[in-house]
């Protein structure tokens, strides 16, 4: 078996805009890549609501990516492929970030994947949807800072970019398929979960195909 590991947010967990609560296995994006691949795959979900990349959450423990993913990898070892897909709760205004403190947050992560006694093989750096602008309206908003959210989730595909390419990383920007709903502005909806998946299920292929050349 091909054993994944998807290591993100509340987005890879599957949280439901508007309602709170979590999709079923017929919706969230990690199944239905579990599905599409099929039984010579195993995708494993380490999705949480909230989690940042190195970020202290004032109100919440246990959320600092950085505090859990060598855990994660620990646990569920042999792993071939690490998904990783964090960076829209750097954007909370509690941190205080802008790109650049988010894209070192997210180098701390893909270090400690580049370290051969922790894991040092193939990974996947994502790029999170963008905040939408309906943030204004959401209970979100003043969490997330509103527009000046909207605009620094914008400004996270490149330098995403550059990272994977400095760490020889691949690298897909999970908003040139799917946004956020617009009930909340930040999570997917169904739809979404469904593009995501079909995304990522085509760079699975090319990265193996790479590999085999």
């Amino acid at each position: 078996m091909y054993h994944i590991l998807c290591f993100g947010d509340s987005n890879t967990y599957g949280f439901i805009a508007g309602a709170g609560g979590r999709y079923d296995e017929s919706i969230r994006w990690t199944r239905l890549l579990q599905k599409n691949l099929g039984e010579d795959y195993y995708v494993i979900e380490e999705g949480l609501n909230g989690r940042s990349t190195v970020f202290e959450d004032p109100y919440k423990k246990f959320l600092k990516g950085i505090d859990l993913l060598e855990v994660s990898i620990a646990s569920h070892n042999p792993i071939d492929l690490v998904i990783l897909m964090l960076g829209t709760n750097d954007v909370k205004a509690d941190f205080k970030t802008g790109p650049k403190e988010i894209r070192d947050g997210l180098e701390c992560l893909i270090k400690k994947l580049r370290d051969p006694m922790i894991y040092n093989k193939a990974v996947l750096i994502v790029s999170p949807i963008h905040i939408r602008e309906s943030i204004v309206t959401s209970v979100f908003c003043e969490s997330f800072g509103g527009l000046n959210g909207v605009e620094l989730s914008k400004k996270l595909a490149p330098a995403f970019k550059e990272l994977a390419k400095q760490y020889n990383c691949d690298f897909l920007d999970a908003a040139e398929y799917a946004v956020a709903d617009d009930t909340d502005a930040i999570h997917l909806d169904a739809k979404g979960h469904a593009a995501l998946a079909a995304a990522f299920y085509n760079k699975i292929k090319e990265i193996q195909n790479d590999r085999f050349k």
